[in-house]
């Protein structure tokens, strides 16, 4: 319980310290920018019922992962190269509150999305 409590804490943290717009990229004004190479924007729409769309961009290959609030990864998405979105199917999820993070390299950057049917 202590690993899965230090896991929320560094990801909410890391939401809360790096988050700023960046409106001349594209992407959508509440993107978590972490740098040139990796950009993260919020799901949308939020919460979601079926389907939710994750803006990305990344200057290499990445990889976005989602957790559920315990802490438990739910799915992996392996992320190629360039500016696009995903189209995450949450139809199958249970209601309640998700952590979706991007891992670059050694960039991390991790946001919420709360699913509700």
């Amino acid at each position: 319980m202590l690993k899965v409590r230090s896991i929320l804490l560094t990801l909410l943290f890391c939401m809360a310290i790096v988050s700023y717009a960046n409106s001349g990229n594209g992407l959508h004004s509440d993107a978590v920018v972490i740098s040139n190479d990796l950009v993260l924007g919020q799901n949308y729409p939020n919460p979601a019922k079926n389907k939710t769309d994750i803006q990305i961009q990344v200057s290499s290959n990445a990889v976005l992962r989602i957790y559920n609030i315990l802490g438990k990864q739910v799915e992996e998405i392996n992320i190629s190269a360039g500016t696009k979105v995903i189209t995450l199917d949450v139809s199958d999820y249970q209601d309640g509150i998700y952590l979706y993070s991007l891992e670059f390299g050694t960039e991390k950057v991790t946001k919420r999305m709360t699913v509700k049917k």
